[in-house]
């Protein structure tokens, strides 16, 4: 008989993420960045949900909202309080008309 091939065991690639595309800022793609102006104005805000309201006001997005500016801890804002502050936004609106 013959030799018989043996199945080396070989071990499986490691799974790694693929990089997250940047910026020459070395911000992720698609950010956005506030202008000086929209920044002054945020700092001068007490507030992080004033801050929301502010950039609602000036037509960003919830999500872009969520990546200009940090929470009061100085981590990144989330998603669903930029959402909460602009659902109440309406509310309030819809009870004064």
């Amino acid at each position: 008989m013959g030799k018989q091939a043996t199945a080396k065991a070989v071990a499986p690639k490691p799974v790694t993420e693929a990089p997250t595309p940047t910026s020459a800022k070395g911000q992720p793609k698609g950010a956005h960045e506030l202008t000086k102006a929209q920044q002054t104005k945020c700092k001068a805000l007490s507030t992080v949900s004033a801050r929301i309201r502010y950039l609602l006001g000036e037509g960003l997005s919830r999500s872009e909202i969520s990546r200009a500016i940090p929470n009061a801890s100085g981590d990144k804002l989330r998603y669903q309080h930029v959402n909460n502050v602009r659902n109440q936004m309406i509310a309030k609106a819809k009870e004064k008309s």
